[in-house]
């Protein structure tokens, strides 16, 4: 594709022209035409690409100032520097929601994989005590649900029900 071709198919799209009309007109393929307008942001619904709605993308997300685009391959730029983009980071947090593995609790984090609210619960599950697990066997031998039990002693007890109602499915049939 020569640069003639780039700025004809830049000025078409900013017209509101589709790809396929673009295509045809250039005597290429819609998915070249296609593939060059999504480099170049010019993406979409072609009536969406005026001018007008372009100089929307050439400001900061973060300061509103106007960011200096020269024709780059690859994702265009939202940010005037590094420090705007930090600050915006620290602006809007991504916050994960998890359920601790310990206690069952739902807790918010940054982290995208969290396993436990707190250290407490980490430290009860990883070194669990000889206590811990006669309380738990109190709490079965009453039929009532065990507090704090670790999340692998709670998915052994639901393996080894779901086993046992197999088996009995399996007799009555």
């Amino acid at each position: 594709m020569t640069n003639e071709q780039k700025e004809k198919i830049i000025e078409l799209r900013k017209l509101g022209i589709g790809y396929r009309s673009i295509a045809t007109a250039m005597n290429m393929s819609r998915d070249k035409v296609r593939n060059f307008c999504k480099a170049q942001g010019l993406d979409g619904y072609g009536k969406s690409n005026m001018k007008e709605e372009k100089s929307i993308r050439e400001l900061c997300k973060n300061c509103g100032k106007i960011i200096n685009q020269k024709p780059i391959k690859g994702r265009p730029k939202t940010y005037c520097s590094k420090k705007c983009k930090k600050e915006w980071e620290v602006k809007h947090p991504i916050l994960y929601q998890h359920e601790c593995y310990y206690c069952g609790k739902k807790f918010e984090s940054k982290a995208k994989n969290a396993d436990f609210c707190c250290h407490k619960c980490y430290i009860r599950d990883r070194f669990w005590r000889d206590e811990d697990i006669e309380t738990v066997i109190k709490h079965l031998r009453k039929g009532t649900p065990a507090p704090n039990a670790p999340g692998w002693i709670k998915d052994l007890i639901l393996d080894r029900e779901c086993r046992e109602s197999g088996e009995k499915l399996e007799e009555s049939i």
